[in-house]
């Protein structure tokens, strides 16, 4: 086997075994709250929620534009800053 062939085997076998120990290893984000004192699972939850409903509002806003004939940057404004401030 040619130097190249073994050298690009080793590589993918590292980057392999390395990946596998990264799933297996690091925690899900489900798992990394459900260990979490339950005033901190409270708050974890809250902000998750709080994370889907600005990505909601942005997608809502983003869809608007995609069908609006000007740029971004010049449609109004219709998100709920102030409130998150």
């Amino acid at each position: 086997m040619s130097k190249t062939v073994k050298g690009l085997v080793y590589a993918g076998a590292i980057i392999g075994v390395g990946y596998g120990l990264m799933k297996f290893t690091v925690p899900t984000e489900d798992e990394l709250i459900s260990r979490l004192p339950p005033h901190l699972q409270h708050d974890a939850l809250e902000r998750q929620r709080e994370s889907r409903e600005r990505h909601k509002i942005f997608m809502e806003q983003m869809r608007q534009a995609a069908y609006s004939d000007k740029p971004t940057w010049q449609q109004p404004n219709t998100s709920n800053s102030d409130k998150q401030q």
